[in-house]
């Protein structure tokens, strides 16, 4: 968070900083809202003035190798750490940007996981049963559920001499195999055509893998993957 903590007042940058919030969401009407323990809850007394934070998510996106304009007002960036800033400029958000942040503040495995009673200790062997087998796992579930979460610590159980091919977009699971190939799907830009999750998930057949693992999955990149559930 290093990258972007100066442009934010200090009341944000503590929420940021704070290892109990998971989302942190900045609307154009200058409240703050935070996610804890998967509920989701105004700051008292915390605001960012419009301005500001039009000016604190230019900077952002620029730091980030990006653009956000009028132009080209939807952006979805990527922290080193895997965090993601989601933002929507103006005209598309007229009272101001509004900044969504998704943190990883720590990755659990699958004993945590069950530790935590988040996940029943039978449902994990099963699963880990199903990815020693071979079969086909697909974690679905609403917003904030834990999916990256669950999918990440799954992937540690499956053997290490495994090729993986990983294709994500953003990047942000933490893979911890010696042969792992890391993919991320990118926008179209001008002069650069997008490559969809759909384009990547095809291609990646002809890299000899043994497990494909796609991130997330939207539109018609759902197709293509049950295509290649089926090589």
């Amino acid at each position: 968070f290093e990258l972007i903590l100066p442009f934010f007042p200090a009341p944000i940058q503590a929420l940021m900083l704070d290892q109990t919030v998971t989302d942190l969401c900045i609307n154009g009407d200058r409240s703050v809202f935070v996610e804890r323990n998967g509920a989701m809850q105004l700051v008292e007394g915390v605001t960012m003035m419009r301005d500001h934070l039009n000016a604190a998510i230019e900077q952002i996106a620029r730091v980030l190798g990006r653009d956000i304009t009028e132009q080209d007002p939807l952006q979805d960036l990527r922290l080193p750490n895997g965090s993601r800033v989601a933002a929507v400029y103006q005209p598309c958000s007229p009272n101001g940007a509004t900044v969504t942040i998704r943190k990883f503040n720590r990755w659990f495995t699958t004993d945590e996981l069950v530790g935590m009673a988040t996940l029943p200790a039978g449902v994990r062997d099963i699963v880990i049963d199903a990815i020693l087998e071979r079969r086909n796992v697909l974690i679905s579930g609403g917003t904030g559920s834990g999916k990256s979460t669950m999918l990440n610590a799954f992937v540690a159980e499956v053997p290490a001499t495994d090729r993986l091919i990983v294709i994500e977009k953003p990047i942000e699971l933490q893979i911890g195999h010696a042969n792992a190939v890391r993919w991320e799907a990118v926008d179209e830009l001008p002069g650069r055509p997008a490559v969809t999750v759909a384009n990547l998930v095809t291609a990646a057949l002809r890299h000899r893998p043994d497990r494909i693992i796609v991130g997330e999955v939207r539109d018609h990149s759902a197709y293509d993957m049950l295509q290649a559930m089926n090589t």
